[in-house]
């Protein structure tokens, strides 16, 4: 996890430095002050990317050449530096060589929060799966292999199928079933782990109004496919509907999960604040996951926590830190811990983002 960061001409920071805990970090200030910058900058050193804008170059403070980031590991002794300038690509190098944005990934593993995406259960299914899927290349190298052989072998078959022909096209099926069956596999066990989980905080939450919607949800994975088939079967059943469409229609690339309340969407019954709080919930019981089964600390970053949030679900969410045992770096407009309040967290770190710059 980043202990240290430091910022050199990153947005509306010309230079920052600052220290994070290893457990609950809170930034506060006006809109425009700096605080989803902040937790912008950390993200991308979790992806490379970040999760405002697809143009890394606009992450630049305006008038300047370049900008930099400086991140420390201090357990581990682990340097980043992430840099970007106008003509050159974005340069990454941890320990003082250079390496691609899906090292990061394993090194300082994060999810993120934010405005655009505060809602899993009203997310597409292709973004629930990259969520299950980014915490396995995290904590599973042999899902990695599993991962990128079978959507080789998948590009494989849709290119036959955009041919217009089946010829060539049953080794692809017979690689397709065998990667894909170990591919559901990992995410599946994976997801089951997940569940458990949730299931522990859930518990561990007081029962209100506000909590018990959550002991409601019916939270299924769905592998691609019909269960009362093989994956082999399915494949070879379905060549010529594929051929007709010019892809494979069925498999794990299809794959989702999906949340219910009495067999309905529960996107359709909770209200958006309520939707927000699962989603800090299930990421949470997957970061638990990853530090129970494989030692991984990984961490949460929640942008504008109050929006969608009213009162009561801000208390829950509240009362949830207390139960972590990983980094959380969340950002408000006000400071809810004034010197009146005393949060009971472990290794409780508050910024006044206006004060830093």
């Amino acid at each position: 996890m980043i202990n240290n960061l430091s910022l050199k001409n990153f947005r509306c920071f010309e230079s920052l430095d600052i220290s994070l805990s290893s457990g609950i970090n809170f930034f506060y200030g006006k809109n425009g002050s700096g605080k989803t910058s902040i937790l912008e900058s950390i993200y991308l050193c979790s992806s490379g990317k970040s999760f405002k804008s697809s143009n890394i170059k606009s992450l630049i403070q305006i008038d300047k050449d370049s900008f930099l980031i400086k991140g420390y590991d201090n357990e581990r002794g682990y340097t980043l530096q992430i840099s970007k300038s106008n003509n050159v690509s974005l340069t990454i190098v941890a320990n003082n060589s250079k390496v691609t944005s899906s090292k990061l990934i394993k090194e300082f593993p994060a999810t993120a929060i934010h405005n655009n995406t505060f809602s899993f259960a009203d997310a597409s299914p292709d973004f629930r799966r990259k969520l299950l899927d980014r915490a396995l290349f995290v904590s599973n190298d042999q899902f990695s292999e599993t991962w990128f052989s079978f959507y080789r072998c998948l590009k494989q078959r849709n290119s036959i199928l955009r041919g217009g022909s089946l010829k060539n096209i049953e080794p692809w099926d017979i690689k397709i079933a065998d990667e894909g069956v170990k591919l559901n596999k990992y995410r599946a066990d994976f997801f089951n782990l997940t569940l458990d989980e949730l299931c522990n905080i859930i518990d561990k939450l007081d029962e209100s109004k506000s909590t018990n919607y959550l002991r409601n949800i019916d939270i299924a994975f769905y592998s691609g496919w019909a269960n009362d088939s093989t994956l082999s079967r399915i494949i070879t059943n379905n060549r010529y509907q594929d051929l007709k469409r010019r892809t494979t229609t069925l498999g794990p690339h299809k794959a989702d999960i999906k949340f219910l309340i009495n067999d309905i969407d529960a996107r359709q019954i909770l209200s958006r604040g309520e939707q927000k709080l699962f989603s800090i919930l299930w990421c949470c019981a997957q970061h638990e996951v990853l530090r129970k089964s494989f030692n991984i600390r990984a961490s949460l970053i929640i942008d504008d926590i109050k929006s969608e949030l009213d009162d009561s679900t801000f208390l829950v969410f509240l009362n949830l830190l207390k139960l972590l045992n990983n980094q959380v770096i969340f950002s408000c407009i006000d400071d809810h811990f004034s010197s009146k309040i005393e949060p009971n967290f472990r290794e409780f770190k508050k910024f006044h983002v206006e004060q830093l710059r």
